[in-house]
C-alpha cells in the first residue's frame, strides 16, 4: 500500500492530539498533586477512597463524643476532689470540737457551726455544678437536683439511754416528710429524745427545743412539724435519744451515662452522684454525706461535743466514701483519654491513607512531564517535515 503524505500527516495529527491530551493530564496531576482527579481517573481508588472517609466520619464523630466526655468528667473529678477535700474539713472540725477545752465552749461551738453549714453548701454547690447546661453528675435528668421541696430523711439512729454510740434504731422507728413539703431552714438535724416518766418526746431541731409532745395513731407518730414525723414503731426505752437528718433528696438517675467508643462498646460517661452522694451502689458505703454534715451543723447548734465525738466515725466513712469515688473517677477520665488518643491515631492513619490514595508522585509526575513534552517536540518536528515535503511535492 502507497503511504501517502496526507496519511502520514493525519496519523502525525492524531499521534500529536493524544499526546496532548496525555500533556494535560500530566499537568493537571503536577497542578492538583493528585494522582487521581475524576473518577474515571482510577474507579478502584476513588471506591477506596469512599471507604476512607466513611471510617474517618465515624472515627472523627466518636473522638468529638469521647472529647466531650473527657472534659466532663475531668471536671467532675475536680468537683469530686473538692467535696472530698470538704469532708476532710469536716471531719477535721469534728476533731477539734470533740471532747476538747475549746470545743466544750457552747459560744465557739455555735459559732462554728457555721463552718459546718458553709461546708454543706459548697458540697451541695459541687454536685449541682454543670458544663454547657449539662449537670455533671447523673446525666440530664438532675438539672434541677436539690429544689428544697423534694426531701427526704437520713436512716434513724439512736443512742441508748442517752449514751454509748450512735447505732441504727429499732425496726420500724423510721423517719420521714411529706412529699412536697418545704423546710425554709436547711439542712436540719433532729434530735428526739424519749421522756420515760411523761410519755412524751421532745424533739430539738438544729439547737431550738420544741416544746415536748405526745405521740398519736398506732403504730405511734410523733409530729416533729414542717411536715416532719417520727414514726415509733418499735418500743422506746428510757431516756434514748433518737438522730436524723433532712436533707435535700437526689433526684438524678442512678445508671451511669455510657458514651459509645470504638466496636460499638461503651465506657461509663459520668459518675453518679447517688453512689456520692447517698452511699448506694457498688462504690457507696450507705453514708448520706450531707446528712453526715448536717449532723455536725446540728450537734454544733446543739453545743453538744459528746454528740459531736459519736459523728467522727461517720464523717471519717464519708470522706472514704468520696474518695473512693474520686479513685473511680479517675480511672474513667484514664479510660476516656486513652481511647481518645487511639481515636486520634485512627484519625491520623485515615487521613494518610486517604491522601495515599489519590496522593501523586510529583517526582514520577515531572519526570513524565517532561518525557511527554519532548516526545511531543519530536512529533511536532516530524510533523513538520512531513507538511514542507508535501508541500514542495505540490510545488513540483
Amino acid at each position: 500500500m502507497r503511504v501517502t503524505h496526507n496519511l502520514m500527516f493525519k496519523t502525525g495529527t492524531s499521534a500529536m492530539q493524544a499526546q496532548q491530551q496525555d500533556i494535560l493530564k500530566i499537568q493537571e496531576k503536577s497542578l492538583t498533586g493528585n494522582q487521581t482527579n475524576r473518577p474515571s481517573d482510577d474507579p478502584t481508588g476513588i471506591y477506596r477512597h469512599m471507604l476512607f472517609s466513611a471510617d474517618l466520619t465515624g472515627v472523627q464523630s466518636l473522638k468529638k463524643t469521647t472529647e466531650f466526655a473527657a472534659e466532663r468528667l475531668t471536671l467532675a473529678d475536680s468537683h469530686v476532689n473538692q467535696v472530698h477535700e470538704r469532708m476532710l474539713e469536716a471531719k477535721d472540725l469534728a476533731l477539734k470540737m470533740a471532747n476538747s477545752q475549746v470545743g466544750g465552749n457552747p459560744e465557739i461551738m455555735k459559732a462554728v457551726a457555721e463552718d459546718a453549714e458553709a461546708i454543706y453548701l459548697d458540697i451541695l454547690k459541687s454536685v449541682n455544678s454543670e458544663l454547657d447546661e449539662i449537670p455533671l453528675f447523673g446525666g440530664s435528668r438532675t438539672r434541677m437536683p436539690y429544689d428544697a421541696t423534694h426531701l427526704q430523711t437520713t436512716a434513724v439512729q439512736v443512742r441508748a439511754d442517752g449514751k454509748g454510740p450512735m447505732t441504727a434504731a429499732a425496726t420500724g422507728i423510721t423517719a420521714s416528710v411529706a412529699d412536697g413539703h418545704g423546710v425554709t431552714d436547711l439542712p436540719l438535724s433532729v434530735k428526739v429524745t424519749f421522756q420515760s416518766s411523761t410519755g412524751l418526746y421532745e424533739a430539738d431541731i438544729n439547737g431550738v427545743k420544741n416544746p415536748p409532745v405526745a405521740p398519736t395513731g398506732t403504730p405511734p407518730v410523733i409530729d416533729i412539724g414542717q411536715g416532719i414525723r417520727l414514726t415509733m414503731g418499735a418500743e422506746p426505752k428510757a431516756g434514748d435519744v433518737y438522730y436524723f437528718e433532712v436533707v435535700p433528696e437526689y433526684q438524678g438517675g442512678q445508671a451511669d451515662r455510657p458514651i459509645k467508643v470504638l466496636n460499638g462498646q461503651t465506657l461509663p460517661g459520668n459518675v453518679n452522684a447517688q453512689e456520692l452522694l447517698e452511699g448506694t451502689g457498688s462504690v457507696g458505703r450507705n453514708v448520706n454525706v450531707l446528712g453526715a454534715v448536717a449532723a455536725l451543723r446540728g450537734a454544733l447548734l446543739r453545743a453538744d461535743p459528746d454528740e459531736v465525738s459519736f459523728l467522727i466515725d461517720r464523717l471519717q466513712e464519708g470522706r472514704a466514701q468520696v474518695s473512693d469515688l474520686q479513685a473511680v473517677t479517675g480511672v474513667r477520665v484514664t479510660q476516656v483519654e486513652a481511647v481518645g488518643k487511639t481515636l486520634e491515631i485512627d484519625e491520623l492513619a485515615l487521613e494518610e491513607a486517604k491522601a495515599t490514595n489519590i496522593e501523586a508522585d510529583i517526582l514520577d509526575v515531572l519526570s513524565t512531564l517532561e518525557q511527554t513534552t519532548q516526545a511531543m517536540q519530536v512529533m511536532t518536528i516530524t510533523e513538520r517535515q512531513v507538511l514542507n515535503t508535501s508541500l514542495i511535492d505540490f510545488i513540483r
